[in-house]
């Protein structure tokens, strides 16, 4: 009976998964030694750049090429022959096989590392403010302030500026820097070209196309695209944090996901394309160079591809967040990582489980006007067919016709044995009724109360100050939760539980938690703390 139960479930189960889940599953799979800080994908797809405690090389089907050194921050030029890498206080670059050409000592922590597409130069952002300018040999070039001038007197207070991003144009003929302060524009050789100051809530992230005419930006509340000269060209609201941005090579797409858990595609002319709601956070987005294949990691540990029009053609599991993800230029093969696992998959096997749209026009190499919905030779636009009632003929391969096949036959097998078990049980005789005496009273066991859950200032003495915020993240909610009877999800629902006026309290102490969780520098003693002082009045206000 079990054994029939157990079938009918699985058959059920497999039955529902949707055909992304089930075709065009990954090509290889890597467990790193270490916990993955960074992921680069050269643009040909020939080697995998894994930073860490250990730094790793792999080629582009998996194959480990060197395990060496340590690296939390990484980049990676587009041939693969040069690897630079941020170790504590260390600027490394490395050949393509590990060895060390120079090291340089820093004097700040790092916030961002970018290396040239052709090796040629080199940039990091430190945590002062400031941004330092590096050319292969390891000269540095310029070194440039986001603070402002050093030498004005005219305001007493200290100014800070918070780099978060930094990014680069190919071959590293500019170099876009967003900040706590603003966005800042410059040439590959550190000489600035415009800055806004003062304008962004909060920047987060910045990305710039492959000519360097487009620049996009994201903050706490808004996504931009300026053009080379630091003319604003659009913007959009977003009702979160902006936590992942991406812009095509040709500067076509602007990719933004959020807190919302939404991901969000623009076009040049600022139009909403398409969105897609995922079960988490987008954690990392990246897009090929023309904006035809786009790849999300998210907090549901789903890595989500997406063709150009915004259908999903398949969602790869890791096991865990998925934090990092990377796509080829030409868009056909892409990886993804999650804490110590890394994938790797052809974009083209995912898209052939999904039916491409249908038009009903015969196949000619030009389109006459008659058709009610028009095609271009380069960008098919799907009709009001949907991909689910497309016939099962339309999916290429042999793996999408079997798998039709392979279901039917489980369900069928499944139905067939638990028939036949319920067809030998009517033909049974009942045994007669046995007799059993009441069993004597047993006192019921002990329970054992379970150990308390560790609170936020043993992991704080611990030097644990990452997982003293989660759980001060975690106080906070089971507060709310608590005094309000309202179920707490996410952030938005801790804010809509609680009065008007102590909404704004809230969203700053759930800003400093959310980053002091999740970026990239270990928090310190004193900013968990702060955090702590923050929970603990509003535990009495709330």
């Amino acid at each position: 009976m079990r054994c029939v139960i157990v079938l009918l479930w699985t058959c059920l189960l497999l039955a529902g998964l949707p055909g992304g889940a089930l075709a065009g599953g990954p090509l290889w799979n890597f467990s790193a030694p270490s916990e993955i800080t960074g992921l680069s994908l050269t643009p040909d797809g020939r080697y995998v750049l894994l930073g860490g405690e250990r730094l790793c090389l792999l080629a582009g089907d998996g194959t480990p090429i060197w395990k060496e050194w340590s690296a939390e921050m990484t980049a990676c030029s587009a041939d693969g022959h040069l690897v630079a890498g941020i170790d504590g206080p260390q600027l490394t670059l490395f050949d393509g096989d590990a060895g060390v050409l120079w090291r340089q000592e820093l004097a700040a922590d790092t916030a961002a590392l970018a290396l040239a597409s052709d090796g040629s130069r080199l940039a990091i952002a430190d945590r002062i403010g400031e941004v330092h300018f590096y050319d292969r040999d390891g000269t540095c070039r310029a070194t440039v302030d986001t603070r402002g001038d050093p030498d004005d007197d005219d305001d007493e207070t200290e100014v800070q500026s918070w780099i978060q991003d930094l990014a680069l144009s190919e071959k590293a003929a500019y170099a876009a820097v967003i900040s706590s302060r603003g966005l800042f524009y410059y040439t590959g050789t550190g000489r600035k070209l415009w800055a806004h100051e003062g304008e962004l809530e909060g920047g987060t992230a910045v990305a710039v196309s492959r000519s360097g005419d487009e620049i996009a930006a994201a903050s706490d509340a808004r996504v931009r695209l300026l053009n080379r000269t630091g003319a604003l060209l659009w913007e959009h609201r977003t009702h979160r944090p902006v936590t992942a941005l991406a812009i095509s090579g040709d500067g076509s797409r602007v990719l933004a996901g959020s807190q919302d858990n939404t991901l969000t595609c623009f076009d040049r002319e600022g139009e909403q394309l398409w969105t897609f709601t995922a079960g988490g956070w987008i954690r990392d987005v990246a897009v090929s160079e023309n904006g035809s294949r786009v790849l999300a990691g998210s907090m549901d540990q789903q890595a989500s591809l997406f063709d150009g029009e915004g259908h999903l053609l398949g969602a790869h599991p890791l096991g865990g967040w998925v934090d990092h993800v990377a796509l080829t230029a030409d868009g056909t093969a892409g990886v993804a990582a999650a804490s110590r696992e890394v994938i790797g998959f052809s974009t083209a096997a995912v898209a052939a489980a999904t039916p491409a749209p249908t038009v009903e026009a015969p196949v000619t190499e030009t389109q006459t006007t008659e058709q009610p919905t028009t095609v271009t030779p380069t960008t098919p636009v799907p009709t009001t067919t949907t991909a689910a009632a497309a016939p099962p003929e339309q999916a290429s391969g042999g793996d999408a016709g079997v798998m039709p096949l392979l279901l039917a036959g489980l369900l069928i097998g499944g139905v067939a044995l638990g028939a036949g078990y319920w067809h030998r049980r009517r033909r049974q005789v009942p045994s007669p009724p046995v007799e059993v005496s009441a069993p004597a009273e047993v006192p019921p066991p002990a329970v054992e109360r379970a150990a308390p859950v560790a609170r936020w200032e043993s992991a704080l003495e611990d030097g644990r100050t990452r997982e003293a915020a989660r759980l001060l993240l975690q106080q906070m909610n089971a507060l709310i939760e608590e005094r309000t009877g309202t179920r707490i999800l996410r952030t938005a629902d801790a804010l809509d539980a609680c009065p008007e006026e102590q909404r704004k309290d809230l969203a700053t102490f759930f800003a400093l938690a959310d980053r002091l969780l999740y970026a990239p520098p270990i928090p310190e003693k004193d900013e968990v703390e702060a955090l702590a002082a923050a929970y603990r009045r509003l535990a009495e206000e709330i």
